[in-house]
């Protein structure tokens, strides 16, 4: 990665989302030419290319680049998009101490905060000026998670929306120094499955969607988790089976369908290979009905 400058945040408090989406550029079509946007603005690249400036500073951004303009400065298009161009963006601000540096050292508070048994000191969180990103597919799903809770309703999405946003920041954080590493490979894998864990995976659509070697994802799994990726999404599959027989009143047949499982055989077998019973006799050593009468086949239970 080539050399870059920071910006760093003294944290807490920790900056905050505003706005963001995902965007499409034709070809043709420019960034848009602004002086003093009032807050930050990240572009995220995912497909095309994007030619953009501030103030004495240009830039050429390829997929899984990322770039941070600042606030009240001027941010200008270098020349047009040459074909069709997919991009994240979002505006987030702060409202307390940051600065741009080159080397990343910890920002200290200008009114120092009494020490307290609950307190944490400050932190300092670093974020690249511009940067490739060696493993983008987290990334992207929290963004793409990002953009959901902005559209749910205010009240309720308030929480979710921060929550989501300083996992974004943290993955901008991490990925510099992750880039190499096969334990993050292997957690990328892991969130991907735990999101996905309803749909049919293979270790061919696993190697597509991260653009690696099966052995090499196997490897990774390995190392981090002591199991392949299959073997990491049965069990959590039998994890989700386990929930569902001891909240729910579905059936067997509908939870074997519903944790992604095509043959109930198949998913009774794995269960009672983890768990030494099969699901129905785990049910009943967990469940009662306290009227006496069996399970119904639907409706939640506390």
């Amino acid at each position: 990665m080539t050399e870059t400058t920071f910006l760093s945040f003294l944290a807490p408090p920790f900056p905050y989302f505003i706005e963001g989406n995902l965007t499409t550029y034709k070809k043709g079509q420019r960034h848009p030419n602004r002086y003093n946007l009032g807050f930050f603005d990240v572009i995220i690249m995912k497909e095309g290319s994007l030619y953009l400036g501030e103030e004495n500073k240009q830039w050429k951004l390829l997929p899984h680049d990322v770039l941070i303009l600042e606030p009240n400065k001027h941010h200008f298009p270098v020349e047009p998009c040459t074909e069709d161009t997919v991009f994240y963006w979002f505006h987030f601000q702060t409202k307390d101490k940051w600065c741009v540096q080159k080397e990343q050292k910890p920002l200290e508070p200008d009114q120092p905060v009494p020490t307290l048994h609950y307190y944490s000191d400050n932190n300092t969180v670093h974020l690249p000026k511009h940067q490739k990103l060696g493993n983008p597919n987290e990334l992207f799903n929290r963004l793409d998670l990002l953009l959901k809770s902005t559209v749910k309703i205010r009240s309720l999405a308030f929480w979710e929306t921060q929550q989501i946003f300083m996992q974004v920041l943290q993955c901008l954080e991490n990925d510099q120094h992750n880039q190499s590493s096969n334990v993050k490979l292997a957690e990328q894998i892991e969130i991907y499955i735990k999101q996905n864990y309803k749909e049919p995976i293979t270790n061919k659509s696993l190697a597509a969607q991260f653009h690696v070697h099966e052995n090499y994802l196997a490897r990774c799994m390995k190392v981090a988790f002591n199991c392949t990726p299959l073997e990491y999404l049965s069990n959590y599959r039998i994890e989700q089976a386990r929930l569902h027989l001891l909240k729910t009143d579905l059936p067997l047949h509908l939870i074997s369908e519903e944790i992604g499982f095509t043959r109930l055989s198949y998913f009774s077998q794995c269960f009672k290979n983890k768990y030494g019973v099969s699901p129905a006799n785990y049910r009943k050593q967990y469940r009662r009905d306290r009227s006496g009468v069996g399970s119904g086949t639907g409706g939640q239970v506390p």
